[in-house]
């Protein structure tokens, strides 16, 4: 004969359920945020400032030669960047099937920028704004054209 089922019996079921429910909503929470973020980021970045001449870079030894030397440094989505001057802002955009950091500086005169894959040197000059995009861990520079 079949056992009948009580609360005891169907309470660690019940119990379960409630747990695997509360996980999957946790987990499409979690994601629907992230989305929000990622369209928030990349919606304050000017598409214009991603397109332009490139910045001209700079050797090692040619970075060293300098007088001058970037002073201002901040870490953000596991990439140094250093400037000589200016202010910076740092968003995510969408990149083809993935998500790319991108920096936009003011006017930095000096970038160096560190990821897993180096250091890269780049010389947009004083008072010329410039925007960084890390794809795939190696750093390229442009010299937004003015609107």
């Amino acid at each position: 004969m079949a056992k009948k089922m009580t609360l005891a019996r169907g309470f660690p079921l019940m119990l379960g359920a409630a747990v695997l429910i509360g996980i999957v909503a946790v987990g499409a929470g979690a994601k629907l945020r992230r989305d929000n973020a990622i369209a928030q980021s990349a919606a304050s970045v000017d598409a214009a400032a991603l397109r332009g001449d490139p910045c001209p870079t700079l050797t090692k030894a040619d970075y060293e030669a300098r007088g001058a030397k970037a002073k201002q440094a901040f870490i953000t989505n596991d990439i140094r960047y250093e400037r000589r001057f200016g202010h910076a802002d740092c968003n995510v955009v969408a990149d083809g099937d993935g998500f790319a950091p991108v920096c936009q500086f003011s006017g930095p005169a000096l970038l160096v920028v560190t990821t897993q894959k180096g250091v890269f040197y780049f010389a947009p000059g004083t008072g010329r704004a410039a925007t960084v995009i890390t794809r795939d861990g190696t750093p390229s520079c442009v010299l937004p054209k003015p609107s």
